[in-house]
């Protein structure tokens, strides 16, 4: 068995940096996304975007001539579509289909 000791001081070390580095991640982590960050968070292309998502539902907001989105609504949008997808049609090209026959 292995016996490890460790100060409190060293622990408080630890908590405090652990901490920080995980503050730090959340602060960088953006509310709202630009449609290149979307394309590159879906890698996506924004033409496939705009084909498959908008034109189904994805929420959007325009800041002048700039779309943005909610990356939470991003996640809830595709969790959507994903649980109604089935093993055999499960093409996000038939999303509307799907969405309109439940």
């Amino acid at each position: 068995m292995l016996n490890v000791q460790i100060d409190e001081k060293t622990v408080n070390t630890m908590l405090e940096k652990a901490i920080s580095e995980r503050v730090e991640k959340l602060a960088k982590q953006k509310y709202f996304m630009t449609y290149n960050e979307l394309a590159e968070y879906l890698n996506l292309s924004k033409p496939t975007i705009e084909d498959r998502l908008i034109k189904n539902g994805l929420k959007f907001y325009k800041a002048g001539s700039k779309y943005l989105f909610k990356r939470n609504e991003v996640d809830d949008f595709l969790d959507d579509m994903t649980a109604n997808m089935t093993a055999t049609n499960n093409d996000i090209n038939f999303f509307s289909k799907l969405k309109r026959s439940t």
